[in-house]
């Protein structure tokens, strides 16, 4: 597509753009949000750069996408409960042990979220990037035998697979880990789905919560997971974004996984809205 409103480069050959001359303090006409949504459709990530935004306008520029989720777990920004607040003082911090695996947000929902907008508040002056990889080329890229063995399986996603042996030998630790089970129970997905607005393929397995393949014998389980985490880490498949201080970064999260590398020894906040989308398979 070319672009009249927006200018779009390119970053990897596999996914990713910077999106110039556009200012998202101000209400998008609808021909700039349309460029910029098929900015996303093509791109599956975009990154904006220089963007002094508002919470309010975040929410805002989020709202233009779809009604926004209020996530079950981590806290929102207070007096903004469409935004959450993703904040350590180092990438070491206990719970960010979370960031360092793919994962696609809200996988272990039955109607995981259409795309996240995530805003740079303070960056370390080095470090505390994220990737993500283009889980479309990721089936793509798939033998034809093993999209055939593929094409038929579903995995379970259960985020109580994030729970570590320590935090359950806590005083209180069985009982947080059977109220994050009874509040977001285990969800069944296709391996293979189907992209809702450009109808390709994709490779739908998150690292962080994918924990077995319905009907397989739970060696067969593993080693066909094990084999899709291998795939879908391969660098060719991946783009990587520097952060700077109000650059904002929005992906596709139906067909993209992300990670968020904790190699930072300084401050770093974030600020994210996720917006909703409908169920796809």
């Amino acid at each position: 597509m070319s672009y009249s409103k927006i200018k779009v480069r390119p970053v990897a050959g596999s996914l990713g753009a910077i999106v110039e001359h556009v200012d998202l303090r101000e209400s998008l006409d609808d021909a700039t949000y349309a460029e910029i949504k098929q900015a996303l459709l093509e791109n599956m990530v975009i990154f904006f750069r220089d963007q002094k935004i508002s919470p309010d306008q975040q929410i805002t520029f989020g709202k233009r996408f779809g009604d926004l989720h209020i996530h079950p777990f981590i806290p929102a920004l207070e007096g903004h409960d469409e935004i959450i607040k993703l904040k350590a003082e180092t990438g070491e911090q206990e719970m960010l042990r979370l960031a360092n695996s793919w994962h696609e947000d809200l996988s272990y929902t039955n109607d995981p979220p259409l795309a996240a907008i995530l805003r740079a508040v303070r960056v370390p002056s080095r470090g505390g990037d994220t990737m993500w990889v283009n889980l479309c080329k990721a089936y793509d890229t798939l033998s034809e035998p093993m999209k055939e063995i593929v094409a038929g399986l579903s995995a379970w996603h259960d985020v109580t697979k994030t729970y570590r042996r320590q935090e359950l030998q806590r005083k209180g630790g069985p009982e947080q880990y059977w109220g994050t089970f009874t509040k977001t129970p285990p969800t069944l997905h296709p391996l293979v789905k189907t992209h809702p607005e450009t109808g390709r393929k994709l490779l739908y397995v998150s690292e962080l919560t994918t924990t077995h393949i319905e009907g397989l014998h739970e060696f067969e389980s593993n080693a066909l997971l094990d084999m899709l985490f291998r795939h879908i880490d391969w660098k060719e498949l991946h783009c990587r974004f520097y952060w700077e201080q109000d650059s904002i970064a929005m992906w596709d999260n139906r067909c993209t996984a992300h990670y968020a590398v904790r190699d930072y020894t300084e401050p770093r906040e974030m600020h994210r809205v996720t917006v909703l989308g409908e169920v796809f398979n």
